[in-house]
C-alpha cells in the first residue's frame, strides 16, 4: 500500500516540567498505544519496562529458552510523539507512516497533561503521581514526503496546522 510519510523538525515545550513517574509511564504508553479509539486507552501497567521484561521472561521459559530476556514489541500501536527523558518537551519518535502529529499530540495533553485531563478522573492508581497541571506550547515544522509543508502550532494545550503547501498530486490514489 502505497502512502505518506511526514517529517518534523521542533517539538513542543512542557511547563512545568513532567515528573519521573510521569515520564516513565508515558514514556511506555506511547510505545505500546493502543489508539484513541481503544476501549481501555490506560491499559499500561505503572511499570511498563519491568511488566514487559516479566513478560518476554515468561514467554522464554515456557519455550524452554534460558539466558535474558528479549524484549519483543507487544501488539499494540504506538504513538509517534512521546515526553523526552528529562520530561521538558514532546518529541517525535521517528518512524515510517508518521503522519497524526497535530491528533497525538493533542491526545496526549486532553489525557494526560492539562489540568483537567481524563486521566485524572479516571481513579486509576497508576495516575496518582500525574500533576495534571501542565501547558503545552512550541512550533513544530512538518515536511510530507509528497512535498506537502505545515506549521503545527501548540498554544496552552491547544493543537493547530497551518498548511503552507499542500504538496504534489502523483496520481497513485
Amino acid at each position: 500500500m502505497v502512502g505518506y510519510s511526514t517529517h518534523y523538525l521542533g517539538g513542543p515545550r512542557i511547563r512545568p516540567h513532567l515528573n519521573p513517574a510521569e515520564v516513565q509511564w508515558l514514556r511506555a504508553f506511547c510505545r505500546r498505544w493502543p489508539g484513541p479509539e481503544a476501549s481501555d486507552p490506560y491499559d499500561v501497567p505503572m511499570n511498563p519496562s519491568l511488566e514487559q521484561l516479566r513478560e518476554a521472561e515468561h514467554r522464554q521459559a515456557s519455550l524452554g529458552v534460558v539466558g535474558p530476556a528479549v524484549v519483543v514489541e507487544s501488539g499494540f500501536g504506538s504513538c509517534d510523539w512521546e515526553p523526552t527523558v528529562t520530561g521538558t518537551h514532546l518529541r517525535w519518535v521517528q518512524r515510517e507512516k508518521s503522519n497524526h502529529a497535530t491528533v497525538e499530540i493533542q491526545y496526549l495533553i486532553d489525557h494526560f497533561l492539562r489540568p483537567g485531563a481524563r486521566a485524572a478522573t479516571s481513579g486509576r492508581a497508576q495516575f496518582a503521581e500525574f500533576s495534571f497541571d501542565h501547558v503545552v506550547s512550541g512550533v513544530i515544522a512538518a515536511e510530507r514526503d509528497d512535498g506537502r509543508l505545515s506549521l503545527i502550532t501548540v498554544a496552552d494545550n491547544v493543537v493547530s496546522e497551518l498548511v503552507m503547501t499542500a504538496g504534489h498530486d502523483d496520481g497513485l490514489w
